[in-house]
């Protein structure tokens, strides 16, 4: 991967880095990804099987329930959740979840809003991302 740079609207501040999960489809957390180990278990996911644990997590926009942030919560608790997350569309549940994420359990996992897909579709599943949420910045490091 050759470095690469995008600006989206931070949303839940701080910083992260960590490998690229890249969906290029809508993505739930409720039901769609298994609080007890991270994995992706939605049918319908181009990245069912993977882990979110530790990753950057990049999708378009969310779908589902109303309760995927707190899906994403008890992710958090279990600490399988995704160091940081950048949207397309804002994803409330990614953004409800992260600002629980700091009340209840002070974890910084910062989510990124504006970033469309066709600009992150060339990343790669596994390639090194860092996030800075305070200024918009998503980053790979080639």
């Amino acid at each position: 991967m050759k470095q690469w740079h995008k600006i989206g609207k931070g949303l839940v501040m701080g910083s992260a880095n960590g490998e690229a999960l890249v969906s290029l489809r809508a993505f739930t957390f409720a039901h769609g990804v298994d609080p007890s180990t991270g994995v992706v278990t939605d049918v319908r996911s181009d990245v069912r099987g993977m882990d979110v644990k530790g990753k950057i997590l990049f999708y378009p926009f969310g779908k589902g329930f109303t309760t995927a942030s707190s899906w994403f919560l008890e992710m958090v608790r279990l600490e399988n959740n995704p160091a940081g997350v950048v949207t397309e569309a804002v994803d409330l549940s990614a953004v409800i979840g992260s600002v629980m994420a700091r009340v209840v359990y002070g974890k910084e996992i910062p989510v990124i809003s504006g970033v469309p897909r066709a600009d992150y579709s060339g990343l790669k599943s596994g390639d090194r991302i860092l996030l800075d949420a305070g200024r918009g910045e998503v980053r790979a490091e080639g």
